[in-house]
């Protein structure tokens, strides 16, 4: 039996013997819960004792009751799909196109240097500064929300490839070369498992970025979504509604954070960061 596999076993027997309340998974479940029933408390002692005035702060079971009411309308579920369609598409493409290009990057010194100028000028530039430019050119449109998605998430996803790839040891890459290993196959077993953890970290961190960028299109540039609705219900002086609808937002981005972390977990379950066992 190998080194690795040794120690692999020996964590799992290790971590099958721990009690259930100090796995991993059970202590975030507990986090998560204890977290919630914090905010429930704190937000219906402030709003029942006047400090938090009811006119534009409703107390959290009316909240949580119109999120209810809202779960149950189709109309609902409509302009969350508005949302996800958005997030998805524009992560996709940001995702896809900032891993090749930064791969790319990554494994030319020369074709690196000639880009990094263009890379730190227009990396800073925030989506909302293009909005009044997207919305000349596309309107109010998906395609409007996908160009701020992936100007905002493309740059994430592409740094974190070039890092990846210029992370990896030259030591290891020369060895390789010098048992005559063609540079497609060092690319494939050295470059790109070394690269690895850093773009899956950036598609991760551009999930998020991705879901705030369509609400924000939605709430300033007027699309079709949850931002869009944000925007209505405080027009109206729909306070509940409004509440309610930034809630949900919020709750998307835990679950989209789980799951990308999971997700990760997974991709990555040889790196020595993710090799312990969650029981």
């Amino acid at each position: 039996m190998s080194t690795d596999t040794a120690t692999f076993a020996a964590t799992a027997l290790r971590k099958s013997r721990e009690p259930l309340w100090r796995r991993r998974r059970v202590q975030f479940a507990a986090a998560v819960v204890i977290d919630l029933i914090l905010v429930y408390v704190v937000w219906e002692v402030l709003s029942t004792t006047g400090v938090l005035p009811q006119r534009f702060f409703p107390d959290a079971n009316s909240v949580i009751h119109r999120l209810g009411q809202l779960l149950a309308l189709p109309a609902f579920w409509a302009v969350l799909g508005q949302t996800l369609q958005s997030w998805g598409l524009g992560l996709i493409i940001a995702g896809v196109s900032g891993t090749v290009f930064g791969i790319l990057l990554g494994s030319s010194d020369r074709a690196y240097r000639f880009f990094r100028v263009i890379i730190e000028v227009l990396r800073p530039i925030p989506p909302i500064v293009i909005l009044p430019l997207a919305l000349l050119l596309l309107g109010v449109t998906l395609q409007m929300k996908l160009l701020l998605i992936v100007q905002g998430t493309f740059w994430v996803v592409l740094l974190q490839a070039v890092y990846g790839v210029r992370s990896v040891d030259a030591i290891t890459l020369d060895t390789a070369q010098v048992y005559g290993i063609s540079k497609v196959r060092r690319f494939l077993t050295i470059q790109l498992p070394g690269s690895l953890p850093l773009i899956v970290t950036g598609i991760r961190i551009a999930a998020i970025f991705a879901l705030i960028v369509s609400i924000v299109a939605e709430l300033v540039g007027g699309a079709p979504g949850l931002g869009n609705e944000i925007l209505k219900a405080m027009s109206t002086g729909d306070n509940e509604t409004m509440y309610a609808l930034i809630l949900l937002t919020g709750v998307l981005g835990v679950i989209i954070t789980a799951v990308f972390s999971g997700l990760e977990r997974i991709v990555l379950f040889w790196h020595p960061s993710h090799r312990e066992v969650s029981l």
